[in-house]
């Protein structure tokens, strides 16, 4: 990194403000949560890009980390990678082209600690710090959190192919270990540290969650993610029991695209609780109360690259925009309990008297189809 590089990244660092972990001196804080689902189309990404769009209107810091190749959640926060020429091959004459921007990969092949405080970027988005926080403002006016994005890049996959096992503990050693010893672990600048997973079961995968001590599985709920969580479970047992991470847990479980009055989504939902009622031991998941419903405010936020708080202040997609905030909110908010952050009870509080009446999508109680 040249003198240059090293100044800016220094200002940045300089410029973030303190976690609630720092000013309440939490040394090894447990805030990062692996999001992660068996199969692809969850929403899951569409819900990691809600959830850092909640903190930042709480007033937290939070670092999204994408380990998807696909980079859906870098594009989602408008940090998406682009490829720039940057000279040409000596034989052929071929054009070299090369990330413009740190990624994932970067981060990964320096195989050092807590380089993650060199990877990442700011994530784009604007908010406007005296707006209602109905209106797409923060929930203490004029405090708006920060946003942080470790971008992903299809060539993960490549040096994925490569890896032997010590090289799945990178994203770990990156994320949380210190620099230099007795400095600052990256994970604890955040309040909340998000890793967005790819789907299915690979190395990759593996990787990420050895980086968390916690998982979010995220799936919908019709016939197929339905079917898929045992599998979501076994994987993510499997990381613990076998691949030398003992600390990680299984947060809850999260449906997608839920339709409250959907026979067939009815009949499923009532069949895991009779699986988990019979001590099933691969579906024995806490399954949340807030639903992620089926809106069109998801794929138009992405083609904007904005957050999905920008549309509250739209007339057209106020109704959609406030039912998804709520969720990832109050999905964030039970994530921030979960984790004993400092100011999970005020949050909560204060988001509670913020809405005039909360969604029964946050709270869960949908009225379902008698079977």
């Amino acid at each position: 990194m040249s003198e240059a590089l090293d100044l800016e990244r220094a200002r940045l660092l300089a410029e973030l403000p303190p976690s609630a972990w720092m000013t309440h001196e939490v040394e090894d804080p447990d805030n990062a949560v692996a999001v992660l689902a068996k199969k692809g189309g969850t929403s899951k990404t569409s819900f990691a890009a809600a959830a850092l769009d909640a903190c930042a209107r709480f007033g937290l810091n939070a670092l999204g980390i994408d380990v998807d190749p696909q980079g859906n959640l870098s594009i989602a926060t408008d940090s998406e990678v682009q490829l720039v020429p940057s000279g040409k091959k000596a034989l052929g004459n071929k054009e070299i082209l090369l990330p413009d921007r740190d990624t994932i990969v970067e981060v990964l092949e320096a195989d050092s600690d807590g380089v993650v405080d060199e990877g990442f970027q700011m994530v784009p988005w604007e908010y406007n710090a005296e707006a209602d926080f109905t209106r797409g403002g923060p929930l203490i006016k004029g405090k708006l959190g920060k946003l942080g994005i470790l971008p992903a890049h299809e060539a993960l996959e490549d040096i994925a192919r490569n890896w032997k096992l010590g090289d799945l503990e990178r994203l770990n050693r990156s994320l949380n270990a210190p620099s230099v010893p007795g400095g600052l672990i990256p994970r604890r600048r955040w309040d909340l540290v998000i890793i967005d997973l790819l789907p299915g079961g690979s190395d990759i995968g593996r990787m990420g969650l050895k980086a968390a001590r916690r998982c979010l599985i995220v799936t919908r709920a019709e016939p197929f993610g339905m079917n898929a969580i045992s599998k979501t479970v076994k994987f993510a047992w499997d990381v613990r029991d076998n691949w030398n991470h003992p600390n990680l847990n299984v947060a809850g479980l999260v449906l997608s695209a839920y339709k409250p009055r959907n026979k067939i989504v009815q009949t499923q939902l009532k069949d895991l609780r009779v699986a988990q009622e019979g001590n099933v031991q691969e579906v024995q998941v806490d399954l949340w109360k807030p639903r992620i419903p089926d809106r069109t405010i998801f794929p138009t936020a992405q083609d904007y690259r904005a957050p999905i708080s920008a549309f509250l202040s739209e007339r057209g997609q106020r109704k959609a925009a406030t039912e998804v905030c709520q969720v990832a909110e109050a999905i964030v908010l039970k994530l921030l309990h979960q984790m004993a952050h400092p100011d999970a009870t005020e949050l909560q509080e204060r988001w509670e008297r913020a809405w005039p009446e909360i969604s029964p999508w946050a709270t869960g109680d949908l009225p379902e189809v008698e079977l």
